[in-house]
């Protein structure tokens, strides 16, 4: 059972309406109520393929990691974490093996464990966290107690709105450009992309705000001020 201070934390988030800080709360929560010394947060997409950095936070500083886009597939344990929606952890050898090298040398990673969120049936998102000793291992049930934890934040936060924090940029940019009447071929040199991967971005918005259609996607995004 989470202790009662963990659970106000959760409360609070759930409450935040600004999506940067409900973002920044989640990781802080990783850092200061379990042994990491670090956390991260992306969002994915199912349909593309594609993580990208949301923030992260230390003891000691909270920062963006908007900079961050890569194809989950090319990086094998991120990639089974998030198709089998089950915590991995990675020891100091694995880590810098199968984590791309220039994140390794950016970060400083050593050992890492990845924790898959969920929504409606479908990962959105995963956090990486990093614990506070280099060789110190995370054992199953820390990881249990994190994913509960995460579990837990997003959950309550789709109990309020949708969990647009965790909706990717092109996501965001493609409902937009339905509030302003675009149609996919109209949208595609726009984004510089083919109208496929623009009606993947629009399933995959559909999917993470847990609505059945376009127009209902674009009524709760702007409902919410995900977009104007």
């Amino acid at each position: 059972m989470l202790e009662e201070t963990l659970m106000n934390h959760v409360k609070k988030i759930s409450h935040q309406k600004d999506m940067a800080n409900k973002s920044q709360m989640i990781v802080k929560g990783c850092v200061d109520f379990f042994s990491f010394q670090r956390a991260s947060l992306f969002s994915y997409s199912c349909l593309t393929g594609v993580g990208e950095g949301i923030c992260a936070c230390t003891s000691e500083d909270t920062f963006s990691l908007h900079n961050i886009k890569e194809k989950i597939h090319d990086i094998y344990p991120i990639h089974q974490a998030v198709i089998h929606n089950k915590p991995i952890y990675l020891t100091i050898q694995h880590a810098k093996s199968s984590i791309p090298a220039k994140y390794v040398k950016r970060f400083s990673i050593s050992s890492l464990a990845i924790i898959p969120m969920m929504v409606n049936d479908m990962v959105i998102g995963f956090v990486l966290v990093d614990p506070i000793q280099a060789n110190e291992s995370v054992t199953k049930n820390d990881l249990m107690k994190l994913s509960h934890y995460l579990k837990l934040t997003v959950s309550s936060t789709s109990d309020s709105a949708p969990p647009s924090y965790l909706l990717s940029k092109r996501e965001t940019e493609v409902l937009q450009y339905l509030a302003n009447g675009l149609g996919l071929k109209q949208m595609a040199p726009k984004m510089s992309v083919s109208e496929f991967t623009v009606r993947d971005h629009i399933s995959s918005a559909i999917r993470k705000l847990g609505v059945n259609h376009r127009t209902e996607a674009v009524a709760v995004a702007i409902r919410h001020k995900m977009i104007i």
